[in-house]
């Protein structure tokens, strides 16, 4: 069995036709609406006035990663690096660090310090 969603997806040509009928006034029993899908940003007709997708089972999930993404950039403020003091976009919402080069400087500085602390308690004993 065939659901509204799939059905609207093999008859576009269809649906199309009575959205330009609707705008031109002829046709007004059926409602229909043009939107872009936000999985594939393709054209799309429907008459589900919710409707995201073209089809959810094709682009539900791409268009919800993709909305994903960008919201989670926009939650992203510039950060300062903690090694070099440089402004920078972090690229993970837990970066700390500019750059591999500071994020390796910063663990070398931590290990020489604790090593070196080691070091100061066995020659005070």
């Amino acid at each position: 069995m065939i659901n509204h969603s799939e059905w609207e997806y093999e008859n576009q040509d269809y649906l199309k036709e009575h959205y330009e009928k609707r705008l031109m006034g002829k046709d007004t029993h059926l409602f229909v609406r043009k939107f872009h899908c936000k999985g594939c940003g393709r054209v799309f007709y429907t008459t589900i006035g919710t409707k995201k997708y073209c089809l959810y089972s094709l682009c539900g999930n791409h268009g919800y990663q993709k909305e994903l993404k960008w919201r989670r950039e926009q939650e992203r403020k510039d950060r300062i690096c903690q090694t070099c003091g440089n402004p920078f976009t972090p690229k993970r919402s837990d970066a700390k660090f500019c750059c591999n080069a500071c994020r390796q400087k910063a663990y070398r500085e931590s290990v020489t310090d604790t090593a070196s602390g080691h070091a100061d308690h066995l020659q005070q004993s």
